[in-house]
């Protein structure tokens, strides 16, 4: 469904329905594109008070006006939901309209989250052997250091995985090298921490596409030499 898509709302007292004390119970139907979906707002009517057309209660006691009162807030409600799903360019229909309404929206996989839960696998490597400390330890920082570089670029400690995109890993890749001081290899360690997590996220389906495809990091071979005797006398004494 587009995001963009139009969608409108229907007030209904439900006669099948009806109360045991003759009331019928109100509901909305939530339509966008041909696709219907309704949900009992816990609401009742007297059944002569109700004026379908309006889709309003013509009842002048203190529940009745409250009633109005109510119906009028989940219209605002829905469309402030609306507007915001448009906004983010999100998509628009009516189980998501109204799960937004309900407050039953799943929550989505947040960036330092994953990395963190990717973490705790690391640390069970590292229990088995697996990996060195070093590794690990790596692992951990990598995780500090994403939120540092969100905190100064977004303002925020972590981001939806969903919303990492190939620029936000470039201008990460800039932090580590400028903000951080790392040098190549140090830095493409880290990069490639992230990878790994982006693709245990993709795995998982919690992200559709791969922020890293195309994107290729080498490390710099370097030549160490080997230490002179009295290099090794140094060590040896201390």
């Amino acid at each position: 469904m587009l995001h963009d898509s139009y969608f409108t709302l229907s007030f209904i007292a439900r006669k099948a329905r009806a109360l045991r004390n003759g009331e019928y119970p109100i509901f909305v139907r939530i339509t966008v594109s041909g696709q219907i979906s309704e949900m009992n707002l816990g609401r009742s009517v007297v059944p002569e008070n109700w004026d379908q057309k309006r889709a309003m209660s013509k009842g002048r006691s203190r529940r009745d006006l409250e009633l109005n009162k109510y119906i009028e807030v989940v219209k605002a409600r829905f469309f402030e939901i609306h507007n915001m799903l448009v906004r983010e360019g999100k998509m628009v229909n009516p189980k998501i309209l109204r799960d937004h309404f309900l407050g039953t929206v799943e929550k989505p996989k947040m960036l330092c989250d994953v990395f963190r839960e990717a973490n705790e696998k690391r640390k069970e490597e590292l229990e088995r052997g697996d990996i060195v400390k070093a590794t690990y330890q790596r692992w951990e920082r990598c995780v500090v250091y994403l939120e540092e570089f969100l905190k100064l670029t977004q303002n925020t400690e972590d981001i939806p995985i969903k919303d990492v995109t190939s620029g936000i890993i470039d201008d990460f890749e800039h932090f580590l090298r400028m903000r951080k001081g790392c040098a190549n290899n140090a830095a493409v360690r880290y990069v490639r921490c992230v990878k790994n997590v982006m693709q245990y996220a993709l795995a998982h389906k919690w992200i559709e596409h791969d922020p890293f495809i195309g994107k290729k990091y080498q490390r710099t071979h370097t030549e160490r030499p080997f230490l002179t005797e009295t290099e090794l006398k140094s060590i040896l004494s201390t």
